[in-house]
């Protein structure tokens, strides 16, 4: 029962991203009749699942939000801001609901929501009270009744002469029933019982949709004695009016296991059966005598409902899931590194001719495509993380004042199910830093010449094997001299420092540095910024600051496409061997005497097809004094592409092979390093560091290594 239960809590969670994502698309103006519905479902899937597993506190709230969903989409009540504001508090409440389900915070007040909602139901249903009586005015009677030089009424005519016959007099009120009608004949599997499904419940919420019970076939119900709780018994045929929405029937059965019986059919008029409704209601108060009699005698059955589950496949071929947890694919993805070790090892201890002959390289392309089909399992688009930003920049607009106009890009972008995971807290910080710090007040903004409303923009594009988000707003920019002046007082820096504009935006960055004069609800304690570099760092990812003093400051994290495989190329400095991502990779070039030349002590150039591009010798990086008297023109220059610094190139000693490599991360057991992102196992069990490109070339890094030395 927990398992599935955890898998309900799931389900809920989607839920409530999904309803989150549409009550903001209502509140910028989408109220169109699809993003409206997903809303209602994901309420309604929540509220479902909820009376299943006994969360009654959760199940009336989520009803109630329902009722006012339901009114929304059914066009009775408009979705005015006002209206989709309360539905966001609301579901706030219900996000509180679940956890206090999960027991993971404390059961909410939803007094004030609910009181909110019954406004709006009240207001809005008192209104459109009178527009029943109007057909009941009959004005059309006024108007036929001027010519009339006797002033006769038609109704006074209709009461005072019996021109019908008795039996037509009763059958005037039948002819609603001829009208359509859906015919839903719903049988529960055993599975269903088994798992405790409760079809009272079923039969409820289409009795809450206009429906009534009118048969119930019980012939293979046995005597109570015998009752099987985990049997189905009954099958019951239910009829709902014609101007039903369908979906609005096969959301009822959405926790029903699929291979109970379920058969829905439009009845037209002509069909309609036409047995007398004293028969009907007859049959309609047996039915729901035997529902409570069956009701009663499975107490004893587990009250679990089924697992949602997914539609039965179509005909048309329509697309299955299934939900897997994420440690199952954590263990497949280190299975497979295995199988890319195991691999390089045989490539390694067989010659050639041997490789041939066992087909290795037919072993490394099928292993290849393991990996991909692996990756592309935990591959999830970044929208996830995105969905909670327009929600939070509603609550930072009020409590600040400002007004804020959010533009995101590349929602679509793919990346690994951790980094989605871990990329929160980072995006929520900088988000809060951008309304609190960045951007300025109304008043200051008009002031500048700028528009009142300012803007963040939201970005994520995949660029080689970099994943790179930003952040970035039109604010008021850094403000230098501040930051500079508060790191001083706050010792993280010498008062005689001499340091770079990179290197003082790197400063924001430092462990308890704040330049807010008062603390907050949003900031001013000084671990927002700090946050987002150690969880990005974390990531093997890193941070880059760009400000333009009042125009705007934008935040860069470049992140990790995978954490797990990576092609590389094996390189040596001073007989020690590294790997160097092979995206990041242009060309690889032995220079002639003289092609590599000093512009300044410590800085050298390389002069590649009329162009001059800058050298760094990865030796003196990493502090590898061997051979440092060996000849340019006998090693080797790779020339990488750089987010920061653009072609950069990179003096090796040589080039030993081309690798697919498994990442280990240094994280769990080693500080940062700054230029390494990672380690290895290379095919002969020894192993081999990472080079992070981008820390090697990018001054930014220079800081970060200079504010870690000063924090320790």
């Amino acid at each position: 029962m927990d398992d599935i239960q955890a898998i309900f809590f799931e389900e809920c969670a989607e839920g409530l991203t999904a309803a989150e994502q549409g009550l903001s698309a209502m509140q910028a103006g989408d109220v169109s009749a699809g993003t409206i519905a997903a809303v209602f479902r994901a309420v309604h899937s929540i509220k479902g699942g909820a009376g299943a597993f006994g969360h009654v506190a959760l199940t009336a709230f989520a009803h109630k939000f329902e009722n006012l969903l339901d009114e929304v989409r059914a066009g009775r009540i408009d979705p005015t801001p006002a209206t989709v504001g309360v539905m966001l508090s609301a579901l706030d409440i219900l996000s509180d609901h679940v956890g206090a389900s999960q027991g993971t915070v404390p059961l909410p007040d939803d007094s004030a929501s609910l009181a909110a909602i019954q406004a709006i139901l009240d207001a809005d249903h008192s209104a459109p009270a009178p527009a029943p009586e109007a057909p009941v005015a009959q004005p059309e009677a006024a108007v036929e009744a001027e010519p009339d030089p006797f002033g006769f009424e038609p109704v006074a005519v209709a009461l005072d002469f019996d021109f019908d016959t008795p039996e037509e007099a009763a059958a005037e009120p039948e002819e609603p029933a001829a009208e359509a009608v859906w015919r839903v004949e719903f049988g529960p599997s055993r599975d269903a019982m088994a798992a405790g499904a409760e079809p009272v419940l079923v039969i409820r919420e289409l009795e809450d949709n206009g429906g009534r019970v009118v048969a119930v076939d019980c012939d293979t119900l046995p005597p109570l004695r015998d009752l099987d709780p985990e049997q189905a018994y009954l099958r019951w045929t239910i009829e709902l009016p014609g101007w039903t929405a369908e979906a609005r029937i096969n959301d009822a059965f959405d926790f029903v296991a699929p291979d109970s019986h379920i058969a829905i059919t439009r009845v037209e008029p002509s069909a309609v059966a036409a047995e007398p409704v004293e028969a009907r209601t007859e049959r309609l108060d047996d039915a729901r005598a035997l529902i409570e009699q069956v009701a009663a005698a499975t107490t004893a059955a587990p009250t679990l409902t089924a697992v949602p589950s997914a539609p039965a496949p179509t005909s048309d071929g329509g697309s299955q899931t299934i939900r897997v947890d994420l440690v199952k694919l954590d263990m497949l993805l280190n299975l497979v590194g295995e199988l890319v070790i195991r691999n390089s090892i045989l490539s390694d201890r067989l010659s050639a001719k041997d490789q041939e002959r066992v087909e290795l390289p037919e072993l490394a392309r099928l292993t290849r495509e393991i990996q991909d089909n692996v990756m592309s399992l935990r591959a999830q688009p970044i929208k996830q993380a995105f969905s909670r930003v327009p929600r939070m920049l509603r609550d930072l607009m009020a409590e600040t004042g400002k007004q804020v106009q959010l533009h995101t890009h590349g929602e679509m972008t793919e990346v690994d199910k951790g980094v989605i995971e871990k990329i929160g807290d980072p995006l929520t910080h900088l988000i809060r830093n951008a309304v609190d710090h960045g951007l300025e007040s109304t008043e200051e903004r008009l002031r500048a010449g700028k528009p009142p409303q300012g803007t963040i923009v939201l970005s994520a594009e995949q660029k080689g094997a970099r994943i790179i988000v930003t952040v970035s707003d039109d604010g008021k920019g850094i403000d230098r001299a501040r930051v500079r002046a508060k790191a001083v007082e706050k010792g993280i820096i010498p008062a005689d420092a001499v340091l770079s504009d990179e290197e003082i935006d790197q400063l924001i960055c430092a462990p308890g540095f704040s330049t807010a004069a008062t603390i907050s609800n949003i900031s001013g304690r000084g671990v927002g910024m700090d946050v987002v570099r150690s969880n990005v760092e974390a990531l093997g990812g890193r941070v880059e600051i760009a400000s333009v003093p009042g125009k705007g400051t934008s935040f860069t994290l470049v992140l990790p496409l995978t954490l797990a495989i990576l092609d590389g190329m094996v390189v040596r400095l001073a007989g020690q061997r590294f790997v160097l991502p092979l995206a990041t990779v242009i060309e690889a070039i032995r220079p002639e005497p003289g092609q590599v030349s000093a512009t300044t002590p410590g800085s050298e150039v390389i002069e590649i097809r009329g162009d001059y591009l800058p050298v760094r010798r990865l030796t003196q990086v990493f502090g590898l004094h061997a051979n440092e008297d060996r000849p340019v023109h006998e090693s080797l220059v790779i020339i990488v592409e750089s987010e920061s610094a653009g072609r950069v190139g990179l003096l090796v000693d040589t080039i030993d092979d081309r690798r697919e490599v498994v990442i280990k991360s240094l994280e769990q057991n080693l500080h940062p390093i700054r230029g390494l992102g990672g380690a290895t196992i290379l095919g002969d069990g020894s192993i081999a560091l990472i080079l992070d490109v981008e820390a090697l070339v990018a001054p930014a890094g220079q800081t970060r290594n200079l504010l870690r030395g000063l924090a320790a």
